[in-house]
């Protein structure tokens, strides 16, 4: 566990230099509303995603499977409603800020995947 926190700090801090970058050379209307928020909302819940799937693959692999596909449909539905409660919040910008939050989503499940299949394989 220890080791699958120095790899995310790792990636936060990457991510987060990706962001400035983008924040310093992108155009305004291009600006991702509230990137900072989003950044250290996806690292808590690859966090949190991750320690419950180890906990989780401690039993069945069946069990395994349908904690995972179920987590990762529930925490998909909780972005969506992110997005959607963001647009009552600001409408101007809220096409910035979904694709932002998509993205942000993307790359942080595709830095989890392979580490959780990592882990699973070892134990």
């Amino acid at each position: 566990m220890k080791k699958f926190i120095i790899q995310l700090l790792f990636f936060y801090l990457f991510i987060s230099l990706i962001d400035l970058c983008w924040i310093r050379f992108m155009p305004i209307e291009k600006h991702i509303p509230h990137i900072w928020l989003m950044v250290g909302f996806f690292t808590a819940m690859t966090a949190l995603s991750h320690f419950l799937s180890i906990n989780a693959s401690k039993g069945k692999p069946q069990g395994f499977i349908r904690y995972y596909m179920g987590s990762t449909a529930i925490r998909f539905f909780l972005y969506l409603m992110i997005i959607v409660a963001y647009r009552f919040y600001d409408k101007s910008t809220l096409v910035p800020f979904a694709i932002g939050f998509m993205a942000h989503y993307f790359i942080f499940t595709l830095f989890e995947v392979p580490i959780l299949l990592k882990d699973l394989n070892k134990g």
